[in-house]
Protein backbone atom coordinates (compact mmCIF):
# COMPACT_ATOMS: atom_id res chain seq x y z
CA UNK A 1 0.00 0.00 0.00
CA UNK A 2 1.08 3.58 0.36
CA UNK A 3 4.25 3.92 1.72
CA UNK A 4 4.61 1.02 3.65
CA UNK A 5 7.34 1.06 5.75
CA UNK A 6 6.62 -1.87 8.07
CA UNK A 7 9.30 -4.66 8.94
CA UNK A 8 8.43 -8.01 8.70
CA UNK A 9 7.91 -8.27 12.62
CA UNK A 10 6.13 -5.10 12.24
CA UNK A 11 3.29 -6.61 9.78
CA UNK A 12 3.14 -9.88 11.61
CA UNK A 13 2.44 -7.88 14.83
CA UNK A 14 0.02 -5.35 13.27
CA UNK A 15 -2.07 -8.15 11.76
CA UNK A 16 -2.44 -10.01 14.93
CA UNK A 17 -3.54 -6.66 16.33
CA UNK A 18 -5.81 -5.81 13.49
CA UNK A 19 -7.52 -9.38 14.11
CA UNK A 20 -7.93 -8.96 17.77
CA UNK A 21 -8.75 -5.45 17.39
CA UNK A 22 -11.48 -6.37 14.48
CA UNK A 23 -13.12 -9.12 16.54
CA UNK A 24 -13.81 -6.54 19.17
CA UNK A 25 -15.38 -4.21 16.68
CA UNK A 26 -17.85 -6.51 15.55
CA UNK A 27 -19.36 -7.48 18.85
CA UNK A 28 -19.06 -3.38 19.79
CA UNK A 29 -21.07 -3.03 16.54
CA UNK A 30 -24.96 -3.12 18.45
CA UNK A 31 -23.69 -0.61 20.39
CA UNK A 32 -22.35 2.04 18.23
CA UNK A 33 -24.18 5.27 17.95
CA UNK A 34 -26.57 5.11 14.44
CA UNK A 35 -26.94 7.42 12.25
CA UNK A 36 -29.96 9.41 11.66
CA UNK A 37 -30.85 10.20 8.32
CA UNK A 38 -34.71 10.45 8.75
CA UNK A 39 -35.19 13.82 10.78
CA UNK A 40 -35.38 17.19 9.99
CA UNK A 41 -31.41 19.49 10.24
CA UNK A 42 -31.43 21.49 13.68
CA UNK A 43 -32.44 25.36 12.69
CA UNK A 44 -28.73 25.64 13.60
CA UNK A 45 -27.50 24.27 10.45
CA UNK A 46 -25.91 26.61 7.49
CA UNK A 47 -28.32 26.32 4.22
CA UNK A 48 -27.14 27.51 0.80
CA UNK A 49 -29.23 30.04 -0.98
CA UNK A 50 -31.26 27.34 -2.16
CA UNK A 51 -32.25 26.53 1.06
CA UNK A 52 -30.62 23.43 1.08
CA UNK A 53 -28.55 22.30 3.65
CA UNK A 54 -24.75 23.08 3.34
CA UNK A 55 -22.98 20.06 3.14
CA UNK A 56 -19.52 21.76 2.09
CA UNK A 57 -16.57 21.11 4.44
CA UNK A 58 -14.23 18.49 5.77
CA UNK A 59 -16.20 15.19 7.21
CA UNK A 60 -13.05 12.94 7.72
CA UNK A 61 -9.93 11.93 7.86
CA UNK A 62 -8.54 8.87 7.84
CA UNK A 63 -4.93 8.99 9.85
CA UNK A 64 -2.27 5.94 9.53
CA UNK A 65 -2.50 2.33 9.80
CA UNK A 66 -5.04 0.50 11.17
CA UNK A 67 -3.97 -0.06 15.03
CA UNK A 68 -7.15 1.10 17.08
CA UNK A 69 -10.47 -0.24 17.45
CA UNK A 70 -13.67 1.04 18.66
CA UNK A 71 -14.41 0.47 22.02
CA UNK A 72 -18.47 -0.52 23.15
CA UNK A 73 -20.85 2.66 23.63
CA UNK A 74 -17.85 5.27 22.18
CA UNK A 75 -17.51 6.64 18.67
CA UNK A 76 -14.30 7.46 16.44
CA UNK A 77 -13.01 11.32 17.83
CA UNK A 78 -11.31 12.24 14.83
CA UNK A 79 -10.10 15.79 16.09
CA UNK A 80 -8.24 14.08 19.17
CA UNK A 81 -7.03 10.73 17.69
CA UNK A 82 -3.84 10.89 17.57
CA UNK A 83 -1.19 10.10 14.48
CA UNK A 84 -0.65 7.04 13.20
CA UNK A 85 -4.33 5.64 14.17
CA UNK A 86 -7.42 5.15 12.69
CA UNK A 87 -10.20 2.94 14.66
CA UNK A 88 -11.67 -0.20 12.73
CA UNK A 89 -15.46 0.73 11.44
CA UNK A 90 -17.73 -2.75 12.20
CA UNK A 91 -19.89 -1.91 9.02
CA UNK A 92 -21.55 -4.91 9.58
CA UNK A 93 -22.17 -8.16 6.83
CA UNK A 94 -24.81 -8.86 3.80
CA UNK A 95 -26.86 -11.85 4.05
CA UNK A 96 -25.49 -13.80 1.18
CA UNK A 97 -28.26 -16.74 -0.51
CA UNK A 98 -27.31 -20.43 0.71
CA UNK A 99 -26.02 -21.30 -2.63
CA UNK A 100 -23.02 -18.26 -1.90
CA UNK A 101 -22.22 -19.28 1.65
CA UNK A 102 -19.29 -21.43 0.75
CA UNK A 103 -17.41 -19.24 -2.13
CA UNK A 104 -17.80 -15.88 0.29
CA UNK A 105 -16.73 -18.27 3.02
CA UNK A 106 -13.81 -19.50 1.03
CA UNK A 107 -12.83 -16.08 0.15
CA UNK A 108 -12.92 -14.74 3.71
CA UNK A 109 -10.64 -17.29 4.61
CA UNK A 110 -8.53 -16.64 2.07
CA UNK A 111 -8.79 -12.69 2.80
CA UNK A 112 -5.44 -11.30 2.54
CA UNK A 113 -4.78 -13.25 -1.49
CA UNK A 114 -8.66 -12.68 -2.91
CA UNK A 115 -8.94 -8.76 -1.27
CA UNK A 116 -8.61 -6.86 -4.72
CA UNK A 117 -7.87 -3.84 -2.60
CA UNK A 118 -5.04 -5.05 -0.87
CA UNK A 119 -4.08 -5.08 -3.80
CA UNK A 120 -3.99 -1.21 -5.12
CA UNK A 121 -7.83 -2.09 -6.72
CA UNK A 122 -9.67 0.48 -5.83
CA UNK A 123 -12.18 -0.06 -2.88
CA UNK A 124 -15.56 0.98 -4.99
CA UNK A 125 -19.28 1.86 -3.26
CA UNK A 126 -19.67 1.32 0.05
CA UNK A 127 -16.82 -0.25 0.84
CA UNK A 128 -14.91 3.59 0.67
CA UNK A 129 -17.30 5.34 3.11
CA UNK A 130 -18.39 8.17 3.79
CA UNK A 131 -17.21 11.18 2.06
CA UNK A 132 -14.19 12.81 3.57
CA UNK A 133 -14.51 15.84 1.99
CA UNK A 134 -17.50 17.07 0.08
CA UNK A 135 -18.18 20.16 -2.65
CA UNK A 136 -21.72 21.17 -3.24
CA UNK A 137 -23.81 22.98 -5.87
CA UNK A 138 -27.00 23.15 -6.57
CA UNK A 139 -26.00 20.95 -10.06
CA UNK A 140 -24.08 18.30 -8.66
CA UNK A 141 -22.09 17.34 -5.27
CA UNK A 142 -18.52 16.18 -5.36
CA UNK A 143 -17.17 13.32 -2.88
CA UNK A 144 -13.64 13.48 -2.20
CA UNK A 145 -11.83 10.76 -0.23
CA UNK A 146 -7.95 10.28 0.76
CA UNK A 147 -7.99 6.71 0.61
CA UNK A 148 -5.01 3.85 1.00
CA UNK A 149 -5.03 3.11 -2.42
CA UNK A 150 -5.09 6.87 -3.90
CA UNK A 151 -7.35 9.89 -4.18
CA UNK A 152 -10.70 9.30 -5.44
CA UNK A 153 -13.28 11.01 -6.28
CA UNK A 154 -17.46 10.98 -7.10
CA UNK A 155 -19.64 13.16 -9.15
CA UNK A 156 -23.55 13.28 -7.91
CA UNK A 157 -24.87 14.38 -10.59
CA UNK A 158 -28.38 16.67 -9.18
CA UNK A 159 -30.93 15.62 -12.11
CA UNK A 160 -32.05 12.63 -10.98
CA UNK A 161 -31.26 10.67 -13.77
CA UNK A 162 -28.65 7.57 -14.50
CA UNK A 163 -26.45 7.66 -18.03
CA UNK A 164 -27.55 5.31 -20.74
CA UNK A 165 -24.95 2.64 -21.63
CA UNK A 166 -22.61 3.36 -19.07
CA UNK A 167 -19.77 1.22 -18.72
CA UNK A 168 -19.51 -0.39 -14.87
CA UNK A 169 -16.58 1.37 -12.80
CA UNK A 170 -15.40 0.85 -8.83
CA UNK A 171 -17.36 3.92 -7.73
CA UNK A 172 -20.81 3.63 -10.38
CA UNK A 173 -22.82 6.49 -11.60
CA UNK A 174 -23.98 8.83 -8.65
CA UNK A 175 -27.27 10.74 -8.79
CA UNK A 176 -28.63 12.47 -6.35
CA UNK A 177 -31.97 14.18 -5.20
CA UNK A 178 -33.31 15.52 -1.86
CA UNK A 179 -35.84 14.31 0.37
CA UNK A 180 -36.22 16.79 2.77
CA UNK A 181 -32.81 17.71 4.21
CA UNK A 182 -31.70 14.36 3.51
CA UNK A 183 -28.98 14.21 0.31
CA UNK A 184 -30.30 10.65 -0.85
CA UNK A 185 -27.86 9.47 -3.48
CA UNK A 186 -28.36 6.52 -5.88
CA UNK A 187 -25.46 4.78 -7.13
CA UNK A 188 -25.45 1.77 -9.85
CA UNK A 189 -23.17 0.36 -12.87
CA UNK A 190 -20.48 -0.45 -10.38
CA UNK A 191 -18.12 -3.23 -11.53
CA UNK A 192 -18.63 -6.54 -9.65
CA UNK A 193 -14.90 -7.39 -9.19
CA UNK A 194 -14.95 -5.02 -5.96
CA UNK A 195 -15.54 -5.99 -2.57
CA UNK A 196 -18.12 -4.17 -0.17
CA UNK A 197 -16.95 -4.42 2.65
CA UNK A 198 -13.90 -6.56 4.25
CA UNK A 199 -14.43 -10.78 4.30
CA UNK A 200 -15.43 -11.60 0.87
CA UNK A 201 -18.10 -9.51 0.44
CA UNK A 202 -19.21 -10.21 -3.09
CA UNK A 203 -21.52 -8.53 -5.24
CA UNK A 204 -22.89 -8.56 -8.59
CA UNK A 205 -23.14 -6.29 -11.38
CA UNK A 206 -26.91 -5.91 -10.64
CA UNK A 207 -25.48 -3.93 -6.99
CA UNK A 208 -27.22 -0.63 -6.71
CA UNK A 209 -26.21 1.61 -3.33
CA UNK A 210 -28.88 4.22 -1.35
CA UNK A 211 -26.68 6.44 0.27
CA UNK A 212 -28.39 9.16 2.90
CA UNK A 213 -26.82 12.21 4.19
CA UNK A 214 -27.65 14.98 6.51
CA UNK A 215 -26.22 17.86 7.84
CA UNK A 216 -27.36 18.25 11.78
CA UNK A 217 -25.57 21.47 12.74
CA UNK A 218 -21.93 20.76 12.42
CA UNK A 219 -22.50 17.02 12.61
CA UNK A 220 -23.08 14.65 9.18
CA UNK A 221 -25.38 11.88 9.29
CA UNK A 222 -24.51 8.71 6.79
CA UNK A 223 -25.91 5.64 5.82
CA UNK A 224 -25.92 3.51 3.38
CA UNK A 225 -28.12 0.34 2.01
CA UNK A 226 -26.95 -2.03 -0.57
CA UNK A 227 -29.63 -3.70 -2.69
CA UNK A 228 -28.21 -6.54 -5.11
CA UNK A 229 -31.31 -9.09 -5.83
CA UNK A 230 -28.44 -11.51 -7.29
CA UNK A 231 -26.68 -12.52 -4.56
CA UNK A 232 -28.25 -11.25 -1.40
CA UNK A 233 -31.03 -12.87 0.71
CA UNK A 234 -32.02 -9.27 1.68
CA UNK A 235 -30.81 -6.15 1.22
CA UNK A 236 -27.74 -4.90 3.83
CA UNK A 237 -28.18 -1.56 5.36
CA UNK A 238 -24.44 -1.16 6.55
CA UNK A 239 -24.12 0.67 10.30
CA UNK A 240 -24.33 4.65 9.91
CA UNK A 241 -21.74 6.86 11.08
CA UNK A 242 -21.62 10.28 12.43
CA UNK A 243 -18.70 12.30 11.74
CA UNK A 244 -18.43 16.13 12.98
CA UNK A 245 -17.10 18.76 11.19
CA UNK A 246 -12.84 19.04 10.48
CA UNK A 247 -11.11 22.08 10.76
CA UNK A 248 -7.97 21.60 10.77
CA UNK A 249 -7.39 18.80 7.92
CA UNK A 250 -7.45 18.44 4.06
CA UNK A 251 -7.04 16.29 1.59
CA UNK A 252 -3.60 15.68 0.59
CA UNK A 253 -2.23 13.86 -2.32
CA UNK A 254 -1.44 10.52 -2.26
CA UNK A 255 1.61 8.82 -3.43
CA UNK A 256 1.02 6.14 -6.11
CA UNK A 257 -0.14 2.85 -4.44
CA UNK A 258 2.55 0.08 -4.94
CA UNK A 259 1.84 -3.23 -2.84
CA UNK A 260 5.08 -4.36 -0.90
CA UNK A 261 3.50 -6.27 2.32
CA UNK A 262 2.24 -9.89 0.82
CA UNK A 263 5.79 -11.25 1.11
CA UNK A 264 6.21 -10.74 4.34
CA UNK A 265 2.91 -11.60 6.21
CA UNK A 266 3.20 -15.28 7.91
CA UNK A 267 0.04 -16.09 7.58
CA UNK A 268 -3.42 -15.81 6.23
CA UNK A 269 -4.26 -13.22 9.48
CA UNK A 270 -7.11 -10.53 8.40
CA UNK A 271 -6.91 -6.90 8.10
CA UNK A 272 -9.89 -5.17 9.41
CA UNK A 273 -12.65 -2.08 8.23
CA UNK A 274 -10.31 1.05 7.97
CA UNK A 275 -12.15 3.00 5.66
Amino acid sequence: MNQRLLTTTGVAAAIVCVSFGLAQAQRAAREMPKADTQSKASPNTPRLPDGQPDLNGMWYHRIGVPVAVIKPGESYDAKNAPRGQITQYPVGFPKYKPELLAKVKDLDARQIDTDPAWYCGPPGVPRIGPPQRIVQTAREVVFFYDDLNGNFYRIVRMNGKHREGLEVSAHGDSVGHWEGDTLVVDVRSLDETTWLTDNGAIHSDQTRVVERLRRDGNTLHYEATVHDPVVFAEPWKMNGRVLPLLANYEIEEAPHCVERDRSNIPDLGHHGNIR
